[in-house]
C-alpha cells in the first residue's frame, strides 16, 4: 500500500493500542499522554486488559477509548494481535503502558505513513532519567533510538512501540500472534517479504526504564528466552546453527560490548562514557540475555511468553528515585 487512504469521517486515522495489566495509574499515565494527541489527530485508544478484575484505569471512559478485556491468562503477543483485528483505524501503533508519547506524536506518525512504509517508529528517551540504573538500562534497551536521531529507512523500529499499516499486519493472518511475540522476529519478516521501515525522530515517546541489575536481568532473560526459537523456527535454523550459538553463549556479551561501543563511539560519544564506566553491569545483563536465549533454544520457550507479559505491566518501574523511608 503505497500511504493511508483517507478514512471517512466516522472512523479514526489511528489506532492507539496498549496492553495494560494491574498497574492502572501507570497505564492510566500512558492515556492521559495519548489522549492529548486527539486534538491534533483523528485517533481512537484500544486498550487491551489482560487483567479485567484489577478496577478502572483512569480516563479509560473518554469517548475515544475502546476496552477489550481479554482473559487474565493472555499473553503480550495474543492481546496484541487480539487489538489489531479489533483496532478501526488503517494505521496500528502499539504502545506499552509504561511509555509516554510526546507533543506531536500521532501527527508526525499520520505524516510519515503517507509514504510507502509498513512500519514507522520513533524518537525514543528516558522517562525516568537518574533514577537507579535507568540511565543504562535505557542505553541497552533503546539506545540505538536515542537522541539525536537522524530520520531515514532503517532495518529496525523501537520494540513494542511502533506504527503499523493494519492491512499488512492482517495479511499474516493467524500468523500475527506468533509473528507479535517478538517485534524484532516481525521487522526481519516484514522485510524478508518485500516491505520497509521508516525511523521518524518527531514521532517521539519516552519510556520508563527498569531502575535494577535483577530486573534489567529479568526483563532481557524473558525476552530472549521467547526471541530465541521464533527467530530459529520462522527463519529455520539448523540444529548446528542452534547448537553453535547456545556454545557461544559466554562470547556473546563480549560481542556485544565490542558492538556497541563502536555504535556509540560513531553516534553518541557522551553515551559511550557511561557505557564503558559500567562493563561490568552491562556483561552480567547481557549474559542474562544470552542464557535465556540458550534455554530457548535448546528447550523452547516454555512458560516465558506468559512470565514475560505479567512482567511487561506489572515490573516496578519509578519515574522517581524512592525517597527515605521513616
Amino acid at each position: 500500500m503505497d500511504g493511508v487512504a483517507p478514512p471517512d469521517g466516522r472512523l479514526p486515522c489511528l489506532s492507539a493500542v496498549v496492553v495494560v495489566g494491574e498497574l492502572r495509574e501507570r497505564a492510566g499515565g500512558c492515556l492521559r499522554a495519548l489522549l492529548a494527541q486527539t486534538r491534533d489527530a483523528r485517533m481512537e485508544v484500544v486498550l487491551a486488559d489482560v487483567a479485567p478484575e484489577a478496577g478502572a484505569i483512569p480516563g479509560s471512559d473518554h469517548p475515544a477509548v475502546r476496552l477489550i478485556r481479554m482473559s487474565s491468562g493472555e499473553t503480550f503477543a495474543g492481546a496484541r494481535a487480539a487489538a489489531v483485528r479489533e483496532a478501526r483505524g488503517p494505521i496500528v501503533a502499539f504502545l506499552e503502558e509504561h511509555v509516554r508519547v510526546r507533543p506531536g506524536w500521532a501527527a508526525a506518525v499520520l505524516a510519515a505513513h503517507r509514504g510507502p512504509w509498513a512500519g514507522v517508529g520513533g524518537e525514543v528517551r528516558n522517562a525516568n532519567p537518574g533514577v537507579g540504573r535507568s540511565d543504562l538500562t535505557a542505553l541497552l534497551s533503546y539506545g540505538i533510538f536515542a537522541p539525536p536521531l537522524a530520520p531515514g529507512e532503517s532495518d529496525l523500529l523501537p520494540g513494542h512501540n511502533s506504527a503499523y499499516k493494519r492491512e499488512v499486519l492482517l495479511g499474516y493472518g493467524e500468523r500475527l500472534a506468533r509473528l507479535l511475540g517478538c517485534d524484532l522476529v516481525l521487522m526481519r519478516r516484514l522485510r524478508l517479504d518485500g516491505h520497509r521501515l521508516w525511523v521518524e525522530p518527531a514521532a517521539a515517546i519516552e519510556h520508563l526504564n527498569e531502575t535494577s541489575l535483577r530486573g534489567a536481568c529479568d526483563g532481557v532473560r524473558l525476552f530472549n528466552r521467547c526471541y530465541a526459537p521464533l527467530r530459529a523456527g520462522e527463519f529455520r535454523w539448523s540444529f548446528a546453527r542452534r547448537l553453535a550459538y547456545v556454545a557461544l553463549t559466554p562470547a556473546i556479551p563480549v560481542y556485544f560490548i565490542a558492538h556497541f561501543s563502536r555504535f556509540l563511539a560513531r553516534n553518541n560519544p557522551r553515551q559511550l562514557r557511561l557505557f564503558l564506566r559500567n562493563l561490568g553491569w552491562v556483561y552480567l545483563v547481557e549474559l542474562a540475555a544470552a542464557l535465556g536465549q540458550a534455554a530457548g533454544l535448546l528447550f523452547g520457550a516454555g512458560d516465558a511468553p506468559r512470565r514475560f507479559s505479567v512482567y511487561e505491566t506489572t515490573h516496578p518501574r519509578p519515574e522517581q528515585a524512592e525517597g527515605p523511608r521513616t
